[in-house]
């Protein structure tokens, strides 16, 4: 938006909190990176669907996002095609078939253009086949095919959450907005890519070596539970039966041992829950990245939570979500550290399953109810997840 290649739109918030409130009454909120760096402040914030607008103003440059090397100003773009001609735009989110430069030619050709505009788009939000730098890498190779000169500009545009996005913007819109700003004459949707038929070579090329075999495949299997369900036991046995065949290296992150050490100073406000879980997901997804196998065991009582550590590790590798589904009766039951207890008696506040909620998912690749089975026969299907999605050889 500051620099003018998308219209004004709403800035997606969470649900308004504190901070939130006290800047729509003091009439600016200012927009941080990954890094705490203020980037852009929007000033007179008023509430719209799908968020917040008002007056955008640019802070310190924006350094972080993917491809940012790549990147180029809509006015930079535009006077590189003043030497090429009209160029009609063609958008790519996700790996190549194999005729997309023959139809990206003849929609030249029908457009009249003398050049193409390959917008790339990488946002917060998409879910791409190929990393952001493979999916680049692509399309340089794939524009050689072209008959006219071509121009790859990555574009962070982002899509919006589910059931966020302004009934008057959808996906399509922006995209053609992207389009006019870097000069494009018009928006070819018949040379958009195909998901299924043969890849081109340079994507099949890329797409070999970003999804390895599932054996090799980076993975985190994220256990979710009331306290008490034997998620723990269960993930830890998991890990010990890994560590015995010896297959593939095992990052553990239990549930208490992450809140003495990586979260340490966390409460249990619905904040600082989702905190500690966004901080198990980087720690996963930094793990699956390298090509190993993270087993998780928070509470993580929140759906929106999961639902973010599952696109930060599915990002580099995969992501199997395990229920574990035991009652909450007998978790209670059980309560070896008195916590259910204190709980009931208003020594606790927030706690799950009693003054704060569970969002039981509806996304969970297995459900485990430790009360109708052993630990053991908790493993044996997981172990059966895992065979079945080929992360294990059978003679393991």
């Amino acid at each position: 938006m500051l620099d003018g290649v998308l219209p004004e739109l709403p800035i997606p918030l969470p649900a308004p909190g504190d901070g939130i409130a006290a800047a729509l009454r003091d009439g600016g909120l200012v927009l941080e990176d990954a890094e705490g760096t203020p980037v852009a402040a929007l000033l007179d914030p008023r509430r719209v669907a799908g968020g917040l607008t008002g007056r955008l103003a640019a802070r310190q440059p924006f350094a972080h996002g993917p491809l940012r090397g790549r990147r180029r100003s809509p006015a930079a773009v535009r006077r590189e095609m003043t030497t090429s001609g009209p160029a009609i735009a063609v958008a790519v989110d996700r790996a190549l078939d194999a005729q997309w430069p023959a139809r990206v030619a003849e929609a030249a050709r029908e457009s009249g253009a003398a050049a193409v505009l390959v917008l790339v788009l990488v946002g917060d939000g998409r879910r791409h086949d190929l990393p952001p730098q493979a999916l680049m890498r692509a399309v340089d190779a794939a524009v050689q095919d072209l008959p006219v000169p071509a121009l790859v500009v990555p574009v962070a545009l982002p899509r919006w959450p589910a059931g966020d996005v302004p009934a008057d913007l959808p996906d399509d819109r922006l995209v053609l907005a992207a389009a006019t700003a870097y000069g494009g004459t018009g928006l070819a949707a018949d040379a958009a890519v195909r998901p299924d038929g043969a890849r081109h070579p340079a994507s099949a090329a890329e797409l070999a070596s970003a999804l390895p075999p599932p054996q090799r495949r980076g993975l985190t299997v994220f256990f979710t539970g009331l306290s008490g369900s034997g998620k723990s036991t269960v993930a830890k046995a998991l890990a010990d039966r890994m560590a015995a065949a010896g297959r593939r290296t095992v990052s553990l992150l239990d549930g208490d041992e992450v809140r003495r050490l990586l979260s340490a100073g966390l409460g249990f406000s619905r904040a600082d829950r989702d905190l500690n879980i966004r901080r198990i997901g980087f720690v996963a997804a930094e793990v699956t990245r390298h090509g190993g196998l993270a087993i998780c065991a928070p509470i993580a009582p929140f759906s929106q939570a999961r639902e973010e550590a599952r696109a930060a590790v599915e990002e580099f590798g995969d992501f199997l979500l395990v229920h574990v589904s035991t009652p909450l009766a007998e978790c209670e039951r059980r309560d070896r550290k008195g916590l259910y207890a204190r709980a009931r008696a208003g020594q606790i506040p927030e706690f799950t399953g009693i003054s704060s909620p569970y969002e039981v998912p509806d996304d969970a690749e297995l459900r485990l109810d430790t009360s109708t089975m052993s630990v053991e026969e908790a493993v044996d299907q997981v172990w059966d997840l895992l065979e079945a999605g080929g992360y294990l050889s059978r003679a393991e």
